[in-house]
């Protein structure tokens, strides 16, 4: 069969490139973690059924991850540090195109140029590793390797399409070619009077900007951090109209400089939940490596700000510490209080520990590793400047294991309001769980306790949802969910398309490579792009 010849060279080919040996089949998940220098444009998919997709499904859905992780003889170490790649999967009623391509950042360019992976800083370091001329080196460089996510700023002849990470840093691509155009650091705070205005800096940021309903812009910010120990640094929440174009909404001290992966948006209020999860630039100028740099202190408390869109006041509580990297959604009550769903973790170890490349490689490991995620409900008053904190539970195994998702998505209609459903994966390969390691899709009903779904099938190993809405739908969950599948089986990934409100398949399309492991997507309909 086809999919077997192009099994057989992509093996060859990852032979060549000094990788794992994988055969497809019940050891196949380890594709995830193998990468993949292969490049595609515009390669026509098929659709496996005759099931017909929405006519309203138009547009392109771009994944962002790490997918090279060795350039000469060094590799890195953690899956983080792996080189950013763009796959895109162009979906009409005409065709279905598959696309990838590296990004070509600074250090991409770099490093192949050198025909080694450059001086830069890493999550967990490089083998061999740097020397300390070349460390001294890294710190000098723009971490421009964005592979976390992708985003859309600004509208007509100012859009950009960008890669995202935690830093204010966004390489640009073509939405249609995926060809790199260039890097933009723009300054948020230039011009701008008050903490932040000045020469240009480093800021910490977030991957995860949000869509403000009420102007159509982005919502997001940055940390000025300061370097020096007993020295506040300084947040500052960005409306971003475009990356010529900012507008800086509110700013308050913090005393340390606290690791954000995503914020919460209401009507009134962008929300921060400060974990006492500290980045030491002392440390991090001397190891350049993130993991050495960052101390988890479970004895400080998790600090919560809530900042005004309106008028920049800031509301400050505090609760005990949980880790967390992303939320789901957040809205205000009648009564003026806020309600804010987030995926936490009993600690970062998982973060720090779990994701080096030599522990996800190995499949007798690999299927040990269970979800230490927790649907948890966060109740603000910020009059009273309390907290309760409420994890989601249930009594039965596989009820409860839905409740360890993570990679939410809503339907974007109902952010900043009262909702009811949003859809995950639950990041599990441990053979011990409901879904026999498989990484399923949760459909959570946050409303109705016993109204969750879930997708999966043997082998199968799902990527992040992304939910398209129905155009005309009437309800939350009228529309589809797009998700990157890696078949296992065959050592190729798949365009799944479910109907969000039955949760049954509407159909499938292989492409003809896998996607390695990665974090998060978007979905561009047509008529934005």
């Amino acid at each position: 069969m086809l999919y077997k010849s192009v099994v057989l060279l992509l093996l060859c080919a990852a032979h060549h490139q000094g990788a794992l040996s994988i055969s497809p089949g019940k050891d196949g998940v380890l594709f995830a973690f193998q990468q993949n220098l292969h490049e595609f444009h515009k390669t026509p998919m098929k659709f496996e059924s005759n099931g017909s997709i929405p006519k309203w499904l138009s547009g392109t859905l771009v994944r962002n991850a790490p997918a090279r992780y060795q350039v000469g003889d060094r590799s890195v170490i953690d899956i983080f540090d792996g080189f950013a790649k763009l796959h895109s999967i162009d979906i009409t009623q005409q065709y279905v195109n598959f696309s990838a391509s590296f990004i070509k950042s600074g250090i991409y360019n770099r490093s192949i140029e050198a025909n080694t992976i450059s001086p830069m800083v890493t999550f967990l370091g490089v083998d061999p590793p740097f020397s300390l001329y070349e460390r001294l080196q890294a710190l000098a460089k723009t971490l421009d390797n964005n592979d976390i996510n992708v985003w859309k700023f600004g509208s007509g002849d100012s859009t950009t399409y960008a890669a995202m990470t935690d830093g204010w840093v966004f390489p640009e691509f073509n939405i249609d070619t995926l060809d790199t155009i260039g890097v933009i650091e723009p300054d948020p705070l230039e011009g701008q009077s008050g903490v932040g205005a000045g020469p240009p800096t480093i800021y910490l940021s977030c991957a995860h900007p949000v869509v403000e309903a009420a102007t159509g812009h982005s919502i997001s910010y940055v940390i000025k951090p300061s370097y020096l120990p007993y020295q506040s640094s300084v947040l500052s929440v960005i409306r971003i109209k475009d990356l010529g174009h900012f507008e800086k909404v509110g700013s308050f001290e913090i005393e340390k400089n606290s690791y954000m992966h995503s914020f919460a948006l209401t009507e009134n209020y962008a929300i921060f939940f400060l974990q006492p999860l500290y980045f030491d630039f002392i440390k991090l100028m001397t190891t350049v490596e993130m993991q050495y740099a960052m101390e988890w202190v479970s004895g400080d408390k998790m600090k919560i700000y809530a900042v005004n869109l309106k008028n920049g006041s800031v509301s400050t509580l505090s609760t005990d510490p949980r880790f967390y990297t992303h939320h789901v959604n957040a809205y205000e009550t009648s009564e003026g209080h806020v309600i804010a769903d987030v995926i936490t973790f009993p600690d970062p170890t998982p973060f720090l520990t779990a994701l080096s490349l030599d522990k996800l490689r190995n499949l007798d490991n690999l299927r040990k590793m269970d979800s230490f995620a927790r649907l948890t409900r966060y109740y603000l008053n910020l009059t009273a400047e309390t907290v309760k904190v409420e994890p989601f539970a249930a009594k039965t195994a596989t009820d409860d294991f839905m409740n360890k998702l993570d990679l939410p998505i809503i339907n974007e209609k109902y952010r900043s309001k009262k909702y009811c459903i949003f859809f995950g994966t639950v990041t599990s390969f441990a053979t011990s769980s409901p879904f026999n390691g498989s990484i399923p899709i949760v459909k959570k009903n946050v409303c109705v306790p016993g109204g969750d779904a879930s997708w999966s099938r043997p082998n199968h190993f799902a990527g992040e949802p992304n939910f398209v809405a129905d155009p005309n739908g009437t309800h939350e969950d009228d529309g589809v969910i797009l998700s990157s599948v890696l078949d296992a089986d065959r050592g190729l990934n798949y365009l799944l398309i479910l109907d969000a409100h039955t949760f049954k398949e509407i159909n499938t399309a292989y492409m003809p490579t896998w996607i390695p492991f990665g974090f998060h997507g978007q979905f561009f309909p047509r008529s934005f792009q």
